[in-house]
């Protein structure tokens, strides 16, 4: 007997196996509806993205400087004196220098005038035709220089909108906004399948 009981578990479990695989070798099918359904918008919220734009402007940019007053310089002997000195001391360098390079008689003497002359027209560009620096003034100067500008732009790329459907309330990305209390169509898809 115990050789019988053996026997009959043993097709009872192959007979289980072969059930659990013959469900298991059929296809699963499942069924999906697609269905147009009405919703009532709720809000419409924008969605906002950010970035800094760089833009070249041209800024004047300005500061205060001492600038040099010239005035004339007084016709009396101030000048004269000037121009006797040079004279003199050019003379004294030319005649020094005609000697040291020439042999000759009045070497000297040439390059005593010459000299003369040199520290007379010297002692005249300094004074700049008569005038010299008689003082300083604050004076405002302004150069032009190229600076980049940032400004933070914000666009709207899109709206978060909350629709309230099938007693429920949903969000979905939209393109342009809509208006609380406006109907809307939207598309439902159901699938039924077996677990």
């Amino acid at each position: 007997m115990p050789r019988l009981k053996s026997s009959r578990r043993t097709n009872a479990v192959i007979a289980a196996t072969i059930t659990f695989g013959a469900l298991m070798a059929m296809p699963a099918t499942s069924e999906t509806r697609i269905e147009t359904v009405l919703g009532t918008v709720t809000n419409s919220d924008p969605i906002r993205t950010s970035y800094i734009r760089k833009t070249p402007s041209d800024e004047r940019v300005c500061e205060t400087q001492d600038v040099p007053v010239y005035g004339q310089a007084s016709a009396g002997n101030n000048n004269q004196n000037s121009d006797l000195g040079a004279m003199i001391i050019g003379g004294v360098i030319g005649s020094a220098i005609g000697n040291k390079t020439s042999d000759q008689e009045g070497a000297g003497a040439a390059g005593a005038v010459v000299g003369a002359l040199l520290g007379r027209e010297h002692a005249k560009k300094k004074n700049q035709g008569g005038q010299q620096i008689i003082g300083y003034r604050q004076q405002e100067v302004c150069n032009v220089r190229t600076v980049m500008i940032e400004e933070t732009i914000q666009e709207i790329t899109g709206y978060r909108t909350r629709i309230e459907v099938d007693n429920r309330i949903i969000t979905v990305e939209t393109n342009n906004s809509l208006s609380p209390n406006e109907r809307v169509e939207l598309t439902r898809q159901t699938t039924y399948s077996l677990r």
